[in-house]
């Protein structure tokens, strides 16, 4: 192989791992919010199929992670609360196709108690049921509200 032939070939491979360096760089160098330590909160998985697919969090101490359906709705939520009172207390919450809340999980009250909610399309709590929420005992409750918007406890007391 000539000199010329070798400087040729030098300079081909360094143009190629120039651009290769380039490319990696650009592909897979943390974003500007990623190297200040901003992104360690939210952490996104997604394919062709799913441009959403499972978001993982933590916001304001408390983690949570919502997966989406491929229309881009909310099908399955769970985490902790961050809000007063609640604060900690696990949910776990069922979506239909158009992304509304239809049942939910969760844990409520003063006695941090089991409950599961059922709700209508409209977002409405139809059928409550757990262990009472406050107070010395954890007796259980069935609630349901009707079409007219009238709650009755089945029994036990819901609130």
């Amino acid at each position: 192989m000539t000199i010329k032939k070798t400087v040729a070939a030098f300079f081909v491979m360094a143009a190629f791992s120039f651009t290769g360096g380039f490319v990696g760089q650009a592909v897979f160098a943390p974003k500007a919010a990623d190297a200040q330590g901003q992104s360690d909160s939210y952490f996104a998985l997604r394919d062709q199929k799913n441009a959403k697919g499972i978001t993982t969090y933590v916001s304001d101490g408390q983690p949570g992670q919502v997966f989406y359906g491929e229309n881009g709705q909310m099908r399955l939520q769970m985490g902790t609360y961050n809000g007063a009172g609640e604060r900690g207390l696990p949910l776990l919450a069922l979506s239909d196709t158009t992304g509304h809340i239809r049942l939910l999980f969760r844990l409520a009250g003063e006695n941090e108690s089991a409950v599961m909610i059922m709700k209508d399309k409209s977002g409405r709590d139809r059928v409550v049921m757990g262990l009472q929420l406050g107070g010395a005992g954890q007796e259980p409750f069935l609630s349901i509200t009707g079409a007219d918007g009238k709650s009755q406890n089945v029994f036990g007391t819901y609130r």
